[in-house]
């Protein structure tokens, strides 16, 4: 499992990325702590937010979390992935039609 420590080490790396679309996430629980801690947290060395990081580390890991915005088959089981990508084909055919 991953640490909180690895976790913020991840997102400081990847959160960089995310404007031009090419990072990678090795889980949700990874992104949202990091979008949930702000940039600024990300600005600052570990010693300075471990405290904090590792408090909404351990809420992100027990929540069910929603989809990565352009990256929604992360962390998730095969099954889990196909089901959501059919919901939103079905959200998007039923919000077609109530047009």
């Amino acid at each position: 499992m991953t640490t909180p420590e690895q976790a913020f080490a991840e997102a400081c790396a990847q959160m960089p990325s995310r404007a031009s679309r090419a990072d990678t996430w090795s889980s949700r629980a990874v992104f949202w702590t990091a979008v949930r801690a702000g940039a600024d947290a990300l600005d600052r060395p570990w010693a300075e937010v471990a405290e904090r990081w590792a408090r909404l580390w351990a809420v992100a890991v027990a929540e069910h979390l929603p989809p990565i915005p352009g990256a929604a088959d992360v962390g998730v089981a095969p099954d889990v992935a196909a089901a959501e990508q059919n919901l939103e084909r079905m959200r998007a055919m039923v919000g077609a039609r109530r047009r």
